[in-house]
């Protein structure tokens, strides 16, 4: 994969358009996601449909590390440790 990108959010709280920044074609959608936890940050994997280039995106979690935790006690309770 290139480098990753890091999308700046717009004034009305949407993000950029992602494109291929070997051809300038728009994927449709995301290959993968990672929550990056320590950052904040989530990244995207992405393939491009017109040439096949693979690149990711970063972007800031709607959700700190707050309720990070709380949606793991909701959902996954038995990962909690300690």
């Amino acid at each position: 994969m290139s480098a990753t990108m890091t999308l700046a959010a717009a004034p009305n709280g949407t993000f950029q358009r992602v494109v291929c920044d070997r051809c300038g074609e728009a994927p449709v959608a995301p290959d993968h996601a990672d929550y990056l936890s320590k950052r904040g940050m989530i990244r995207y994997g992405w393939t491009c449909a017109g040439c096949g280039h693979r690149f990711a995106t970063e972007c800031p979690a709607a959700i700190g590390p707050e309720e990070e935790q709380e949606a793991v006690k909701a959902f996954w309770p038995s990962l909690l440790v300690g």
